[in-house]
């Protein structure tokens, strides 16, 4: 209990601190609809499920000693996000419509925007490839790489999927019709300062979990 209690500890102040998760989370909350904003984070937290598991493996500790393997999540992690800043730079003056609420491909499509978002967060990678791992190192009991993995998931779902209830709200929806240009313009600078960030560490050789 005190060592799932130490990783929740130091894991909420990360969740919580705005970040890619939280700009795609609570973006296509005010800009779609509250379904869309429920599957990506739901594919946000399914992300930080793969990586909790995967640390508690043993796979933290692998990953941490592949440079090949984090210059090229970086390479393709910075590459998706420029196309994602570039795709809300232009919807930035696009009126908001609702039609597609409710279609499947499109849901599946904010799941996966927020699966791959996630999986390609820097801040993830090292929470999980370094505290995950040296609190849950491979050889934990099963009891305990279980409750790990479980409370991560249940953590970030929790976060996440009261971010999209909450920034799909009625007022949050009217306020940002009528500063749209300006909220997509200034999500979209972020994600694209993120994505050159990665793309800069990419072409020096610089680990994101060093």
């Amino acid at each position: 209990m005190i060592v799932l209690a130490s990783l929740l500890g130091i894991y909420i102040p990360v969740l919580v601190s705005p970040g890619p998760n939280f700009l795609v989370v609570t973006q296509t909350a005010i800009s779609h609809s509250r379904r869309h904003a429920v599957w990506t984070a739901l594919g946000v937290s399914s992300a930080s499920t793969i990586l909790a598991a995967f640390a508690a493996t043993g796979m933290g500790i692998l990953v941490a000693h592949l440079p090949g393997f984090q210059r090229g999540v970086q390479g393709v992690g910075g590459v998706y996000l420029l196309y994602m800043a570039v795709k809300i730079w232009r919807q930035a003056d696009q009126v908001l419509g609702t039609a597609s609420a409710g279609n499947e491909r499109s849901l599946r499509r904010a799941y996966w925007f927020g699966l791959a978002t996630n999986l390609s967060n820097p801040k993830a990678l090292v929470f999980f490839a370094t505290i995950f791992a040296s609190l849950i190192p491979p050889g934990s009991s099963s009891p305990l790489i279980l409750a790990g993995v479980v409370g991560i998931a249940i953590t970030s779902s929790i976060w996440h999927l009261a971010l999209a209830n909450w920034f799909s709200g009625t007022r949050m929806q009217r306020s940002y019709r009528n500063a749209k240009p300006v909220i997509n313009r200034a999500t979209a600078c972020v994600l694209a300062a993120l994505g050159i960030s990665l793309l800069w560490q990419f072409a020096a050789g610089v680990s994101s979990v060093s």
